[in-house]
């Protein structure tokens, strides 16, 4: 899911117009700049005497890097609602013309049914073998077959795209009673075997447009994830350099008390 999320960022980046990317760079690094003078000179609010030394620029350098980035970032994302509509369209288009996954789901179908069905199964050829077929001889066996195809569909753009997963969520039902009108419009009008490729086809249109409705969310959850992500790594450079000042502040309070004491002895 991490290498799907950074993808989508990557695309996202790369989406952004020629004169905008110049103009959007050049907002985040002036911004890496005030993060980095911000991280140098803040614990002087509690510290005036505190000094920021090399190993101390190097925490900064991470701060205003990681504000670069995110800057960059986070007004890409913008751009994310179209790139995640082509994803889906390219998903879609991709897996009706998929023969591996057509014939794993057909097989993962027949096998699942034969053990739920055996006498309706008895002499039908297996997956692979000429004249196999899933039959329909009972109206459950109808439905037990579309639910298996829709879920394996639903599944396989949770597999390919788990952020996207995370994030949408498909509704299998109104593409399963669909796919069963369809078998029963093909079986009214046809005296034949109901060709499963239908179905995989109404499923991922279905599935495509719920995806696509709920699209525009992943906007602000994404970018809800980018500032999560922003302050946690901003926690580390901006701590760590607080404590510093903090401990720097506690030891010197402590030799100005020490002194105050062996003053106090001359007397």
């Amino acid at each position: 899911m991490i290498r799907d999320f950074f993808d989508i960022l990557f695309q996202c980046v790369a989406s952004i117009d020629g004169s905008a990317f110049w103009g959007v760079l050049a907002l985040s690094l002036t911004l890496g700049v005030i993060c980095w003078v911000a991280c140098s000179y803040y614990t002087r609010l509690w510290n005036i005497h505190f000094r920021v030394k090399l190993k101390h620029h190097v925490l900064c350098a991470i701060a205003a890097f990681a504000t670069v980035i995110f800057t960059l970032v986070f007004q890409a994302v913008g751009n994310l609602g179209a790139i995640v509509d082509e994803i889906i369209d390219n998903w879609s288009e991709t897996l009706v013309d998929d023969n591996e996954w057509l014939s794993e789901t057909y097989a993962n179908a027949f096998y699942t049914m034969k053990d739920e069905y055996p006498r309706e199964f008895a002499g039908v050829p297996e997956p692979g073998k000429r004249g196999s077929v899933i039959p329909f001889a009972k109206d459950g066996m109808m439905q037990m077959c579309v639910t298996i195809y829709v879920t394996e569909a639903c599944d396989n753009f949770s597999t390919l795209h788990p952020f996207l997963d995370k994030m949408l969520s498909a509704r299998s039902g109104v593409s399963e009673k669909d796919i069963i009108d369809d078998i029963e419009a093909y079986f009214r009008k046809y005296n034949d075997t109901y060709p499963l490729h239908r179905a995989v086809i109404i499923a991922a249109k279905h599935i495509r447009e719920c995806l696509m409705e709920q699209s525009p969310k992943t906007v602000w959850k994404t970018r809800l994830i980018l500032v999560v992500m922003f302050l946690f790594i901003q926690l580390l450079p901006f701590g760590t350099i607080g404590y510093c000042a903090y401990k720097d502040l506690k030891i010197g309070k402590q030799n100005y008390y020490s002194n105050q004491d062996i003053s106090s002895y001359d007397y």
